[in-house]
């Protein structure tokens, strides 16, 4: 044993060195935790922080005026009014007295100060967005309105739509048709290639918007025959078919479906001679949102027809230079819309069952390459969400529909859904 214990001691004083160590190794371990935890607490009180700050910002914001610019918007059209005569000019795009005639003129059409904008205002906020362009946000800090206000000022439901249970409230937010027509034309030897058109004859594709009451609101021509609808309608947006936020008009399917833009369901029937004379039913929703959209829409069609015959130019062209024709459909629409302002007794109604060689008012379903989409840019989101309010107004129209037939005692109509 006493040779043994010798042995022993390093034995001993080895697992003393061992304990050492671990002490010394859970120590640290313990002191890197608790940093750990300190700095994530610190960091989690940073957050927390910030958080509030941010919340007492935004309820600060939330709480505080946007528009408190010491001139309001009635103060900026006062100023221009009663101002240096040229000021009204420039920012209006209008002299004093004319600016006065059409006030005069929407008084006489029965429109009037709303409850927080007067008539002159709003006026004014749709002449200098005409002008600048800019949108509602920018329109609305010169007003001091919010951008509701500036969207809705000036475009009330056109009573067409508003005196028709079949249109409203579906179409409440429709200002509009919007539509190609093709125009004969006699081109340079250069230029007959591009100006022929999908039917074979030689055209210029002209963009028309127009109004529920009949009235030409844009046309843009010139454009070559075998230009589709929506390349068109695209380069007018580039440059200046402005269309107000929340408000939106009707085309075709041969147009794109864009947020300004509410068109038709492709392959759906919608030809309405067709429904007229075979005394048709629609058989689904998709089908009965066609057949109103295009009652709707037919307004536009109408126009061609009248247009075109005041003005034999239109489908007999004189051997102008490009450049004169191109000008020519819209001094038409000009003179069109002065007769029926002034002189409606004598706009000729065409039959609607009867059109001409080039553009008949009806239309049958759009099928092939008509509505050639792929010259347009189009954002996926946009044509998303407009092709989800189509869908919406869709299926509150079919079930006003079917209660309708209920209510009248009619046989119910089982939807046959694609």
């Amino acid at each position: 044993m006493a040779e043994n214990h010798p042995s022993m001691e390093p034995v001993q004083i080895e697992n003393d060195e061992e304990e050492s160590d671990s002490d010394t190794s859970s120590k640290i371990i313990r002191k890197i935790l608790i940093a750990q935890r300190i700095q994530k607490n610190r960091k989690i009180a940073a957050a927390i922080a910030i958080c509030k700050a941010t919340i007492a910002v935004i309820r600060s914001s939330a709480c505080k005026p946007y528009h408190t610019s010491a001139l309001s918007g009635q103060g900026w059209v006062d100023e221009l009014l009663h101002g240096h005569p040229k000021r009204i000019r420039n920012e209006l795009s209008v002299h004093k007295h004319v600016f006065l005639k059409l006030i005069s003129l929407l008084r006489e059409a029965g429109f009037q100060d709303s409850r927080h904008v007067t008539l002159e205002e709003q006026l004014s906020i749709f002449l200098y967005a005409m002008v600048t362009g800019l949108s509602a946000q920018h329109i609305g800090e010169r007003f001091q309105h919010s951008t509701d206000t500036i969207s809705r000022a000036d475009l009330p439901t056109a009573n067409r739509i508003v005196d028709n249970p079949k249109f409203f409230p579906y179409f409440k937010d429709a200002i509009g048709a919007v539509d190609g027509t093709h125009i004969a034309c006699v081109p340079s030897a250069s230029e007959r290639d591009l100006m022929h058109n999908r039917k074979g004859f030689l055209s210029q594709n002209c963009l028309v918007v127009c109004s529920f009451d009949g009235i030409i609101t844009y046309v843009l021509g010139g454009w070559e025959g075998s230009a589709a609808d929506a390349t068109v309608y695209h380069n007018a947006r580039l440059r200046d078919f402005a269309i107000p936020d929340g408000r939106y008009y009707l085309g075709d399917a041969g147009f794109p479906s864009t947020p300004q833009l509410l068109v038709l369901y492709r392959g759906q029937r919608y030809h309405l001679a067709e429904w007229g004379r075979a005394n048709l039913s629609p058989k689904n929703r998709k089908e009965l949102f066609n057949l109103r959209h295009a009652m709707l829409r037919n307004d536009i069609e109408r126009n061609f027809g009248i247009i075109k015959r005041h003005f034999r130019t239109l489908l007999l062209p004189p051997k102008y230079s490009m450049e004169i024709q191109s000008r020519l459909p819209a001094a038409a629409c000009c003179i069109h819309n002065i007769i029926c302002l002034n002189d409606p007794d004598d706009v000729d109604i065409p039959d609607p069952d009867i059109g001409d060689e080039n553009d008949g008012p009806f239309l049958a379903p759009e099928e092939g390459d008509v509505g050639n989409l792929q010259d347009v840019p189009l954002n996926t989101d946009s044509r998303r969400q407009m092709n989800s309010l189509r869908d919406a107004i869709a299926a509150h129209m079919w079930g006003d529909y079917c209660a309708e037939r209920k209510r009248r005692g009619l046989p119910h109509i089982i939807e046959e859904l694609d």
